[in-house]
């Protein structure tokens, strides 16, 4: 089993409590269970490795929060974001497969610790709220979700910039990584980033993101909702800073 994974025990460890903490933030505010992942583990594990496995647990998280977070989530809205993914993912995806490993790394921890910023200083993305401008945000999602599997944290941005409430924003999350999800697995399929050996690993760390999952769902309720963004944004700078200090040095 371990020689399939070609991972330590250690490091098997690491990732499990990873993905565990990876689902307590994605039950709670909708998303960040990818950035969390690839703010942890980036160091170690090329993000190109690291993709797949986010992109299934995201499907299973989406899967399990779908039915109590889809009633309050702004459809059309979701709809528009997560339209121009067919394009934007695969041109994600290339850079990751062409750039050097350390490169791409420090890319996936920059992404995570300045879109992370950017949401927790509350600055808008520079487009307008119309139909052109939630496209464009989409695009931009898609090419970082295929570059570091956190497009999540582009659609956040611009949903926060929007001041939507708590509840429909969280609803309208989870409805765009469940079709930006859905999307992004048939262009890892077709461009052969999604291997036996990813599924795999994603098999052996199901259960501990599961029961993070259900930790995090448990806590959303309405006397925490103004908790929910400032805790797990911080806690996204932070990780993805030291990863990148780590990296550097």
């Amino acid at each position: 089993m371990m020689a399939a994974l070609d991972l330590s025990g250690g490091l098997l460890a690491w990732l499990a409590a990873v993905v565990f903490l990876a689902g307590v933030a994605r039950g709670f505010t909708g998303f960040g269970a990818s950035a969390t992942i690839m703010a942890l583990a980036a160091v170690w594990i090329a993000p190109i490795d690291l993709i797949p496995i986010c992109l299934l647990l995201e499907l299973t998280g989406s899967t399990l929060l779908l039915r109590g977070g889809i009633g309050h989530a702004d459809k059309p809205l979701a709809g528009t974001l997560v339209g121009m993914a067919f394009v934007g993912v695969p041109l994600g995806l290339h850079l990751t497969r062409t750039l050097d490993p350390d490169t791409s790394r420090v890319i996936a921890l920059a992404l995570v610790a300045g879109l992370a910023a950017l949401q927790l200083a509350r600055i808008p993305l520079p487009v307008g709220r119309g139909r052109a401008g939630a496209a464009l945000v989409g695009l931009l999602a898609g090419v970082v979700n295929g570059l570091a599997s956190i497009g999540g944290l582009v659609h956040a941005l611009y949903l926060a910039a929007r001041s939507l409430q708590p509840r429909t924003m969280r609803g309208t999350m989870i409805l765009i990584i469940t079709i930006g999800g859905t999307i992004t697995f048939f262009w890892q399929v077709l461009l052969g980033v999604l291997t036996g050996q990813a599924a795999l690993r994603y098999a052996v760390l199901l259960a501990p993101f599961v029961a993070g999952l259900w930790l995090g769902r448990r806590y959303f309720t309405p006397e925490n909702e103004r908790h929910y963004r400032p805790v797990s944004l911080t806690l996204l700078v932070v990780l993805a800073g030291a990863g990148l200090v780590r990296q550097v040095m």
